[in-house]
């Protein structure tokens, strides 16, 4: 029983960790229809100017944080306002933001080189025991600030200006406009949005657990994919609950599925996840069906 409960606990804490990714999806996806697979160049940059600020400037942790999160949002609005804005067809601007992180990435760990950098995030490898379950400080960490992320983007959707500006051009953006709403003010924020939580995670996915700051971190944010394809493109309640539901079954397949599977096995969890997801129910969970007209 203790054992399912640390598994349980275990894919809980993965969860989040790619909720939070989950969620950087959804907002500009929720704002402009764009799947923006930039997001990767979000988790790289993140991880990278964290490092740099902390480690090399000498900052504390969570200054350093909070300054590499703002960094990147800035990235984001940017990159949106310059680039993305100047492309109308969705094809094309899904081609352009998988293009970003396929030139961020190089560049930045040019720049820093090295197979794993420290973070000198204050959790290191201390483990809190709470009646035979283990969990690690990072961990322990991670799973409030994913609720109040969540509950954070349900008051901010729900009870602010600017929250009820991003709903309405999600429903319709000519009449949000003929409303008075600002579309370019909306798709930069949810881009900055979206830059600081990539940014985020990128943090957290570098930290001694995580195996420090180091190469191929863009593609953990691919890793949200099947969330929002579970949860829903456009719901960020369900790239909670997507991401806790893939998060489990995930750390469930590395103990359960015989090693005979493959030791990679795990890792393709996700996908066929997502796959079973498009048979059953193509618009996620908590996704609307898109109506067509004969």
């Amino acid at each position: 029983m203790t054992d399912v409960l640390q598994t349980l606990v275990s894919g809980i804490a993965l969860g989040c960790l790619y909720a939070v990714l989950a969620l950087g999806f959804v907002i500009v996806a929720r704002a402009s229809g764009i799947l923006n697979l930039a997001q990767g160049s979000f988790v790289v940059l993140g991880a990278y100017l964290a490092f740099a600020l902390i480690h090399q400037m000498g900052l504390p942790f969570w200054i350093g944080v909070v300054i590499a999160m703002a960094a990147v949002a800035l990235f984001a609005v940017l990159l949106e306002a310059f680039v993305l804005h100047r492309v109308t067809d969705h094809f094309a601007a899904l081609l352009v933001t998988f293009g970003v992180t396929i030139a961020v990435a190089p560049i930045v760990t040019g720049l820093w080189p090295g197979d794993s950098l420290n973070l000198d995030d204050p959790w290191a490898l201390e483990v809190i025991r709470v009646g035979g379950i283990g969990i690690t400080s990072r961990d322990a960490t991670l799973i409030p600030i994913t609720a109040v992320l969540l509950l954070g983007f349900f008051v901010f959707f729900r009870y602010t200006r600017i929250g009820l500006s991003l709903r309405a051009t999600a429903i319709d953006s000519e009449a949000a406009m003929a409303q008075g709403v600002s579309t370019r003010l909306v798709f930069g924020i949810s881009w900055g949005i979206a830059g600081a939580l990539g940014a985020f995670g990128g943090i957290v996915l570098s930290t001694t657990v995580g195996g420090g700051v180091r190469p191929g971190l863009e593609v953990y944010a691919f890793l949200a994919l099947p969330v929002i394809i579970l949860g829903g493109l456009e719901s960020p309640l369900g790239a909670v609950v997507g991401g806790l539901i893939i998060g489990i079954v995930q750390q469930f397949s590395v103990s359960l599925v015989p090693e005979s599977w493959g030791s990679g096995f795990s890792d393709v969890v996700p996908y066929l996840v997502m796959l079973v997801i498009l048979l059953i129910r193509p618009a996620g969970l908590f996704g609307r069906k898109e109506i067509r007209r004969a």
